[in-house]
Parts: structure tokens; sequence; C-alpha cells
């Protein structure tokens, strides 16, 4: 039985130092759930400011953005700061400037939950995004 024992205190340190052994997460290097800054000019955060633009010009925000008030359609002028977050798929949330026709700026802050594997399945019903947060805040000009 004590050869038994020695065996396994033996594996016991091994494992642990093999546990020190693995490389620490730096800053920029976090697991998966994890909220990280994003390049404002990443393409995937680009089209899902457009899609947040598009959604919102036709109303169809899941009634987040009913109350809206706008003069045509809003127009996308800067992606002021975006985060993501891999969770089933991946969240970008933004913060977003926007103008409709009349000059009227507006911030959006807001997040957009994309799945892209989603696309046409159900019978072509299902969207690969969908916005799970939007809040907007009017510019005083």
């Amino acid at each position: 039985m004590k050869p038994f024992f020695q065996f396994c205190f033996a594996l016991l340190l091994t494992s642990g130092a093999c546990i020190n052994a693995i490389p620490k997460h730096d800053e920029h290097h976090r697991g998966l759930g994890a909220v990280i800054d994003a390049d404002v000019n990443d393409p995937a955060i680009k089209s899902a400011a457009d899609y947040v633009t598009s959604t919102a010009n036709k109303n169809n925000c899941n009634g987040l953005c009913a109350s809206l008030k706008r003069h045509g359609n809003l127009r996308l002028l800067e992606i002021v700061s975006a985060k993501t977050q891999v969770v089933a798929g991946t969240l970008y949330k933004m913060e977003l400037l926007l103008e409709d026709e009349k000059g009227q700026q507006v911030i959006f802050t807001c997040s957009v939950w994309s799945r892209p594997w989603k696309k046409g399945q159900n019978g072509g019903d299902d969207e690969t995004n969908h916005i799970t947060k939007f809040h907007y805040q009017y510019i005083n000009s």
C-alpha cells in the first residue's frame, strides 16, 4: 500500500508543477466571456453599427427604439467606442454617433448579438443579429 501512496504523492507534486508552468493570461488575452476593447475600424464592428442604423431607420428594434424621434433617415457619423464579448456568438457593445436629415445628432448606446450560423434556419425566419440593448440620447445643437 505504501508504494501506492508514494505514487499518488509524486503525481500530486508533478501536477502542481505543471499547473504553475502554464503561462498566465496577460491583459490582452482574456478568456471566453470577457469584455474586451475592440478597434472601431474592425469590419465586424462596422457591420454591427450599420445593422443598428438600418434597424433604427426601419423602427424594427423589437420595441426598443419605438420612442426615437427623428427627421428622415439616420446616418452613422462615428463609432465612438466598441467592445466585444464572446458568448454563444459575439456580443458587440457600441456607442454610436448618428445624425438625421435635419442635423439632429443622437448617441446610441447599444449591443448587438451576432450568431451567423442562424441565417436561414427555421424556414429562413431566423436573423443572424439581434439588438439586445438600445438606449439613445439627443445631443442639443
